[in-house]
């Protein structure tokens, strides 16, 4: 059974006169999933506890892009060259693996309908569905076709109300027939899970690419394991809506 780790970037409100100009909210929303085997995912995790004993941290630290960023939590006391050497390398054991398959979806929402129905103006559900079907198409191209989704459970009343749409979106959408993904959504806080903290660092990675297009070194690195599909990678490992 494949498993995903999925984190988001970002935030989900609109500002309240339609005005996006001085707007200090975030106009995008991004979402990426880490795709792992079962099997593989015991070396995966023993790998990175590695990394983090290597580079002076624990075997439990918390790896989080806003800390490495700002040189906060785990990371206090660490220069900016220090830390920005550690996340080029992070992202250049992910791209190096071959284990690892990334979705990621992208929602500008200056671009975005307010007037539709609620599933499609709210970014935080959008990105789900939009990930779900990528993962869907995914497991269907893979010899074990199985896989269930991971969640961090930062807001126990959003993540209630993602895992009753997830059941009904595998239950009713087209777009997820013949299913794949395990019913439920499962969650893991990211203290507790080694690939948790991998999909927020490289949601946040992406999340920088997609908005300021800067075509980091980071991004460069783990661009190669977005998903493609019969060499496709638009609309399938990377999705941009609307």
């Amino acid at each position: 059974m494949h498993m995903m780790f999925a984190d988001e970037s970002g935030d989900p409100g609109y500002p309240r006169k339609g005005t996006w100009k001085g707007w200090g909210g975030s106009t995008h929303f991004a979402r990426v999933g880490v795709i792992i085997h079962g099997w593989r995912w015991k070396a995966w995790h023993d790998r990175l506890t590695s990394f983090k004993r290597n580079r002076g941290l624990t075997w439990d630290a918390e790896i989080r892009a806003s800390d490495i960023r700002r040189g906060k939590g785990a990371f206090v006391g660490w220069d900016q060259n220090r830390r920005q050497f550690f996340m080029s390398e992070l992202m250049t054991l992910v791209g190096g693996n071959t284990d690892i398959t990334l979705l990621g979806v992208a929602i500008d929402k200056r671009l975005v309908d307010t007037a539709k129905g609620e599933r499609l103006v709210k970014p935080e559900v959008r990105s789900l569905e939009l990930l779900l079907e990528r993962y869907n198409f995914f497991l269907h191209d893979q010899t074990d076709r199985s896989g269930i989704v991971i969640l961090d459970p930062t807001k126990e009343k959003s993540d209630d109300n993602l895992r009753h749409f997830q059941s009904f979106l595998l239950a009713q959408s087209p777009h997820l027939s013949p299913r794949h993904i395990v019913e439920g959504t499962f969650f893991a806080k990211s203290h507790t899970s080694n690939l948790m903290q991998i999909a927020d660092v490289c949601t946040n990675v992406f999340y920088r690419e997609i908005v300021r297009g800067a075509k980091t070194d980071e991004f460069k690195a783990i661009w190669k394991r977005f998903w493609r599909r019969k060499g496709r990678l638009k609309g399938y490992g990377i999705k941009k809506w609307p």
